[in-house]
C-alpha cells in the first residue's frame, strides 16, 4: 500500500504542476497590476566587448578606404608590384579589407548620388584653389559625363568599421581632353556620410608641371579631412607612371600608416591624389 500511495502522490503532484502552469498565468495580473498592460523597455547600454563604434576618426576612415582600394588593386594586377607600396604599413594586411558594391543604395543618413557629386565639386574647388594656387577656380562648372556607384570599404576582421563611398568615374567612351573640357573629372572617391574626398583625378587646362607642388596639394587634401601630419616617403622603387609624383604617409589606424600618392601626368594635364 505504501508504494501505491507514493505513486499516487507523485502523479497528483505532477498533475497539479501542469494545471497551475496552464491556468495560473492569466490570473497573475489580477494580483499584481504592475505587470499588466505595461511595456517594459530594456536598456540599450553597450557592454565593453560589444564592438559598437559611435564614430570612426577621419584618419581611420581614410585608412580603411585606402586598404580596401589597395586590396581591389591587388586583385586586378600583379600582387608583388601592388603590395610593394604598402610595405610601410604595419599591423595589418590589405587582404583583410574589402571594397564591395552596395546594391541597396544610400541610407537616409547618407548622400544621394547627386548630393555626392555636388559635395565632390565643392571639395575640389577648395583643394584646387589652395593646393594648386588657383584662387579663382570653381569646380561647379564641371559638366563632363560621370557615373556614380556606391561601395562599402570594410575591415573584414571588424566589420562594424566600414565606410560608405561614392565612386564617381568619367563615363565617356573617349578620355577627356583639356581642349574639350577645360576641367574634367576622371575619378573621385566621396565619403557618403561626410562628403569628404579620399582620392581624385582630374584634367585641368590651367595646370602645368612648372607650377605643380605635390606637397602643397597633399597638405590641402589632408586638411580638408582634418588631418595635418604627413611625411614624404618618395623613393625610386615605385612603379608610378606619372611625370611628377611624390608618395606620402600619414597616421592610419591601430599604429599603421596610410600611404597615398600625389602626381601630375604631363601631356594630358592630369592631376591626381590616390590612396591605393
Amino acid at each position: 500500500m505504501s508504494i501505491a500511495f507514493k505513486y499516487t502522490i507523485a502523479v497528483l503532484s505532477t498533475a497539479l504542476v501542469i494545471l497551475l502552469s496552464i491556468f495560473l498565468p492569466p490570473f497573475v495580473p489580477m494580483f499584481d497590476q504592475s505587470l499588466y498592460g505595461v511595456n517594459h523597455v530594456e536598456s540599450a547600454a553597450v557592454s565593453p566587448g560589444s564592438f559598437q563604434y559611435d564614430t570612426i576618426s577621419a584618419s581611420d576612415r581614410l585608412y580603411i578606404v585606402s586598404m580596401a582600394l589597395g586590396n581591389r588593386s591587388v586583385l586586378r594586377s600583379d600582387y608583388a608590384a601592388s603590395i610593394r607600396d604598402k610595405a610601410i604599413r604595419a599591423g595589418g594586411s590589405i587582404m583583410s579589407f574589402a571594397y564591395v558594391e552596395n546594391s541597396n543604395g544610400s541610407s537616409p543618413t547618407e548622400l544621394s548620388a547627386d548630393s555626392a557629386l555636388a559635395a565632390c565639386k565643392a571639395e575640389l574647388t577648395n583643394i584646387i584653389r589652395d593646393g594648386l594656387g588657383l584662387p579663382g577656380f570653381d569646380a561647379s562648372a564641371l559638366n563632363n559625363p560621370c557615373g556614380e556607384k556606391l561601395y562599402s570599404a570594410v575591415d573584414m576582421l571588424d566589420p562594424q568599421k566600414n565606410v560608405s563611398v561614392w565612386e564617381i568615374d568619367y563615363s565617356g567612351a573617349i578620355p577627356p581632353t583639356v581642349n574639350t573640357y577645360p576641367f574634367a573629372l576622371t575619378e573621385a572617391y566621396v565619403d557618403a556620410e561626410t562628403g569628404k574626398l579620399y582620392g581624385f583625378a582630374f584634367r585641368l587646362a590651367q595646370a602645368s608641371a612648372e607650377n605643380f607642388d605635390a606637397a602643397a596639394l597633399a597638405r590641402e587634401f589632408l586638411a580638408r579631412l582634418g588631418i595635418s601630419d604627413f611625411d614624404d616617403i618618395t623613393d625610386d622603387s615605385s612603379s608610378e607612371a606619372a611625370s611628377l609624383y611624390n608618395k606620402f604617409a600619414t597616421d592610419g589606424m591601430d599604429g599603421a600608416k596610410t600611404v597615398f600618392t600625389v602626381g601630375f601626368q604631363d601631356g594630358v594635364n592630369e592631376i591626381f591624389v590616390k590612396c591605393y
